[in-house]
């Protein structure tokens, strides 16, 4: 990932939390499908949550081998068999990437014949999933209940990588409240995250306009959780601003999946 240019404006907090959130998202770069069983490589590689493999009895390794290969498995299915899925990376590959993306790294990647690099990879418990420009789309090995929950945040961050390509946000990625506001009310709105039955799981509900409201309050946590952002008034104010315009908007598709 390409060093950020701050300017004179970014204070010193903002740079440590930008940073803390690239080393993040970097840690994620695409590996060999090999990845799995190589165990003892996992121990020499550092992450944002700590080393991987470090402390960890063999019960928990093999765990973790068997989430990766689960994880590559329905990634793979998913990517030739869902139709969404499909949807999203056909429209994906018509549009080239921002001019001032960093390169897409498909050298070594786990899905070089796709257009953008799908890698799964453990994550903290805060986090099913991720996107950035050039990294491409993390999938959190450890975290999905069902090939249909992977389905969902899959579909959720090609939405982000679509949106990056049609729309060209200014700026570094997530620098831009309300671009990222509006390409998390459509991702919310069109992936499945905000369905009846995902809310009903998480015990919230509503006889109407419930939609509206999944999509509203998780867009708001999204945005709160960008470094950008100073405040969670501040996120709600945003995505209140965007709601309206960003909501009905359903490209690439026709209507809502």
């Amino acid at each position: 990932m390409q060093a950020p240019a701050f300017t004179e404006d970014d204070s010193p907090s903002f740079r440590r939390s930008f940073e803390r959130w690239r080393a993040t998202l970097s840690s994620f770069s695409p590996t060999s499908s090999l990845r799995c069983d190589a165990r003892t490589a996992w121990a020499e590689e550092s992450t944002p949550f700590g080393t991987v493999g470090e402390g960890k009895t063999q019960a928990e390794l093999d765990q973790e081998a068997n989430d990766c290969k689960r994880c590559q498995k329905w990634r793979d299915e998913l990517t030739r068999d869902s139709p969404i899925v499909r949807f999203l990376l056909t429209h994906l590959s018509l549009l080239p990437p921002p001019p001032d993306a960093p390169p897409v790294q498909l050298e070594g990647s786990q899905t070089p014949h796709l257009p953008l690099s799908i890698t799964c990879a453990p994550c903290p418990p805060t986090m099913a999933g991720g996107y950035a420009s050039g990294l491409g789309v993390l999938l959190c090995q450890n975290r999905f209940m069902s090939r249909k929950h992977m389905e969902d945040a899959l579909s959720h961050e090609l939405i982000h990588a679509w949106d990056e390509r049609r729309f060209k946000p200014k700026g570094r990625w997530g620098e831009d409240l309300r671009a990222h506001a509006c390409t998390e009310i459509r991702a919310e709105n069109l992936s499945g995250d905000c369905r009846f039955g995902r809310e009903f799981t998480r015990r919230n509900w509503a006889f109407t306009k419930q939609h509206q409201a999944c999509v509203r309050r998780r867009a708001i946590l999204s945005v709160t959780a960008n470094p950008n952002c100073k405040s969670e008034e501040e996120a709600e104010r945003v995505v209140n601003e965007v709601f309206d315009s960003c909501f009905p908007d359903t490209r690439p598709f026709d209507e809502i999946y």
